[in-house]
């Protein structure tokens, strides 16, 4: 048996172990399931910003073998086992898990059980491995997932890691999985070496004799050039904006109970919306009636300013809760627009608990240090706003978290938090060479213009994605249709194109994947690709995609927009959210204008169709992109 089998044997005897002395400990039933045993790197395994808020229980292996090691668990789970020790209340217990706090005698607790676990572990290596190793369990802290630099040496250093994980029951609850992280060198499993620049340079051998060199006269030494300071390098785009709507869900969440609690009301927040938008977009499609935005300094690692943004006769609903107006008032002034006063100043109360919380839950889960202050507001009326003017904001791209509200006696809108995009690293700048090509139209926003846009793309290597060879020229399928696609270039500065090779493929049935706002709008695509010996699928903008991708080969993907917009762009940024390869993707729509042809490019697009599209150019499109199933 190789060394690699014998530790996976033991660790997955010490995990299986753990329910029982766990359950004796608690008085409670528990169970173990779906253990995995996997090495992995410190970077693989904090890759998920979703990953929740943890407990870190820092050990010792003394024996044979020296070094650190961690066990890992959510903080919600952990204050479950630790509440559950020490028999406090349930309400008191599950008030802790939601919190996600474990502190005073609930964390002790907590580290009892980790001390049974360190047992358990080392009672499994007495027993089945060759060398002598001891689990001492030291410290129990905080760990916010998303604040962990890969390359600090915090909570540990970069390297490779054995990990143990499975995930605990406790009688039908689920306590999610614990993880033990244990340095691979520590269990002698072979790491992968890097390579050393020093390694590169062959050494001289001691005997070689050296050449003769010409002698060359001495020269003052030229100045040395100080280092260019390195390049901060870039999360690709899907990371980040992944990262950052795990930061405002949090946000959101928060914002609920603090207004509520200002307000002595049950404020309730639903339908969170977490999108990429532009001040175009914003004021045609989201915010479109008189609102007061409040504006919001922000400082830190990043600066700018963010907007606060609520339609008036919620902002008058909100101020005069806080003040206590009688309903009837708060009815009439909601009534007329009437937005100043004792009002104006008590909402301004509710701005500020806002802006609190967003800095709050930003120190304490974004790894970059971001700072809000609310500074002034006012009061905009959406259709008198000039796009092409700097007021109120400058046209750019916008990251903007909306969500509704509902609070007893008041039918209230949505909330809209609005930020430049470059504030949370959000930047998607599409190539030099696509933002280069020219566009013949007069007016370049107007939805009927004609664009012609000519972007190139190279054939795709052998065994990529990409299906036929595909021309220095572009095809223009009719005097308003655009024909984009990707180039190489392009691929390289957008992480979210990604290509494969077919040995990383799914194995399942090859299909063509048509994702519509509408089934409906995507009934002519089915007709032309069932005809072509095409299998489909049809999802809505809502469905899932992830499973889809994981069991079968996707040919490609069809995009189809009723109409372009933040709900199209949504689904293709989930699409490169779902963690596995994508095939090509063409996007559909009726009205392209050039920005948002470049929108789509930057979230995936292979090429840009036109509809209502003809058989024909449904046929050409997929006769240049998709490979037939074979």
């Amino acid at each position: 048996m190789d060394q690699r089998a014998i530790v996976d044997v033991v660790c997955k005897s010490g995990m299986g172990n753990l329910s029982g002395e766990i359950g004796v400990l608690l008085g409670q039933e528990l169970t173990c399931s779906d253990i995995h045993l996997d090495i992995t790197s410190k970077a693989d395994l904090f890759s998920d910003p979703a990953r929740k808020k943890s407990t870190l229980t820092r050990m010792t292996i003394e024996g044979d073998r020296a070094g650190d090691c961690y066990l890992l668990y959510p903080t919600s789970a952990a204050a479950v086992l630790g509440g559950t020790l020490i028999m406090l209340p349930e309400d008191v217990i599950e008030e802790s898990a939601q919190s996600e706090q474990l502190d005073g005698e609930m964390e002790d607790a907590f580290g009892e059980v980790a001390n049974i676990i360190a047992g358990v572990f080392t009672q499994a290596f007495v027993d089945k491995y060759p060398k002598n190793l001891r689990f001492i369990k030291k410290t129990v802290e905080d760990l916010i997932p998303t604040k962990i630099d890969l390359g600090s040496d915090q909570p540990f250093p970069a390297g490779n890691y054995h990990v143990t994980s499975c995930n605990i029951l406790m009688g039908d609850r689920d306590l999610g999985l614990l993880e033990l992280i244990v340095p691979a060198a520590i269990f002698d499993l072979e790491e992968t070496p890097e390579t050393s620049s020093k390694e590169t340079d062959a050494p001289m051998h001691k005997d070689e004799p050296v050449a003769a060199q010409p002698a060359v006269e001495k020269t003052a030494p030229e100045p040395v050039q100080e280092p260019a300071p390195p390049v901060e390098k870039k999360i690709p785009f899907a990371d980040a904006k992944k990262l950052v709507d795990v930061v405002f869900n949090a946000i959101i969440t928060q914002i609920g109970e603090e207004i509520g609690a200002l307000l002595g009301q049950t404020l309730k927040c639903s339908d969170i919306q977490l999108v990429m938008t532009s001040k175009n977009n914003f004021f045609s499609h989201h915010c479109v009636e008189s609102s007061v935005m409040t504006d919001m300094k922000v400082s830190g690692d990043h600066e700018g300013r963010g907007f606060m943004i609520v339609q008036v006769p919620d902002a008058i609903a909100l101020g005069g809760t806080l003040i206590m107006l009688p309903e009837d008032q708060i009815a009439e002034q909601k009534e007329t627009g009437q937005f100043d006063g004792d009002v104006e100043d008590a909402y301004g109360e509710v701005a500020n608990i806002l802006s609190g919380s967003l800095t709050q839950v930003f120190l304490e889960r974004y790894p970059k240090k971001l700072h809000f202050v609310k500074t002034t507001a006012e009061t905009l009326v959406p259709t008198k706003i000039e796009m092409a003017s700097d007021q109120p904001f400058p046209e750019t791209d916008y990251y903007l978290a909306s969500f509704a509200i509902e609070m007893e006696g008041h039918d209230l809108n949505r909330i809209f938090l609005l930020f430049p995009a470059a504030l949370f690293d959000l930047e998607t700048q599409p190539s030099a060479e696509i933002a280069s090509q020219p566009v013949t139209a007069a007016n370049s926003d107007d939805p009927q213009a004609d664009l012609a846009t000519n972007i190139h793309t190279d054939e795709p290597a052998p065994g990529q994605w990409g299906g036929a060879p595909i021309t220095a020229e572009t095809d223009v399928t009719s005097a308003t249709a655009p024909s984009v696609s990707a180039n190489e270039t392009t691929a390289k500065n957008n992480p979210q194109t990604t290509t494969t090779t077919p040995t990383a493929q799914s194995a399942g049935t090859p299909i063509v994947l048509l994702i519509s706002d509408k089934k409906d709008d995507a009934d002519p695509f089915v007709e032309i690709l069932s005809s072509a010996q095409y299998e489909c699928r049809v999802l809505t903008f809502q469905e899932g995609v992830k499973d889809l991708l994981q069991q079968h080969k996707i040919l490609g993907i069809f995009l189809i927009m009723e109409q372009i917009g933040e709900k199209g762009f949504a689904a293709a940024i989930k699409l490169q959210s779902a963690g596995q390869p994508l095939p090509p993707i063409i996007f559909a729509g009726s009205e392209w204008t050039r920005s948002a042809v470049l929108r789509a490019v930057k979230y995936g697009a292979k090429d840009i169709l036109v509809t209502p599209a003809s058989g024909d150019e449904i046929q050409d499109k997929v006769a240049k992109h998709f490979k037939k199933a074979s």
